[in-house]
């Protein structure tokens, strides 16, 4: 027993003398600062000046943190901007590959003669267009339509009468992708004279 005593007063004064040891090592910071030969006043005055120099770092290293951190936010938004960007393009890509398929759809559709290939070819054509409205995707209207340059190239000018400025026959389909012209539709516009 007194073993046992005497190792837990020996682990005791082990833990005194290091928590000692911490305290004179807090105690002893080296503020640059020698007390020898100083009197009171210079030394409060060396130390407010130290103090001084000291805030101010801290400050500054403050201020370099904050715009550190700003950057990297910034960076952060740039780089998901970046990728939405990137894979609005890849959708743009694909879409527009595909609107090809999609003409020679309406110009094989002409040539059809059997009534059952038709409806299902018509079938494939509307799943293909719903498809690809899932991504945004939707047709210039220009059935009984103003024509209108901004979603429209006019590709020939009809004679009629009544229907100057009016979509007369629309040659190939224009699209729009999420609200931004993808393609014009191309189409004849009617004149008078």
């Amino acid at each position: 027993m007194k073993k046992n005593e005497e190792e837990k007063l020996n682990n005791e004064q082990e833990v005194e003398t290091a928590a000692e040891a911490e305290v004179e090592e807090a105690e002893e910071v080296d503020l640059g600062i020698m007390r020898e030969g100083m009197s009171d006043e210079d030394y409060i005055s060396a130390l407010e000046e130290k103090l001084g120099k000291t805030i101010a770092e801290l400050s500054s290293c403050t201020a370099l943190m904050q715009r550190l951190q700003a950057d990297f936010d910034n960076y952060r938004k740039r780089n998901a901007s970046l990728a939405e960007d990137m894979k609005q393009l890849g959708q743009t890509i694909v879409i527009e590959k595909l609107l090809s398929v999609l003409d020679n759809c309406d110009l094989a559709r002409k040539f059809l003669q059997d009534e059952a290939s038709l409806t299902g070819f018509n079938m494939m054509e509307t799943q293909i267009l719903s498809a690809l409205e899932g991504f945004g995707l939707e047709a210039v209207k220009t059935e009984d339509a103003d024509f209108d340059a901004k979603l429209m190239s006019a590709v020939e000018r009809v004679k009629c009468e009544g229907k100057n400025g009016k979509v007369m026959e629309t040659l190939a389909k224009g699209y729009m992708l999420n609200g931004k012209l993808l393609r014009p539709a191309s189409v004849k516009v009617g004149y008078s004279e």
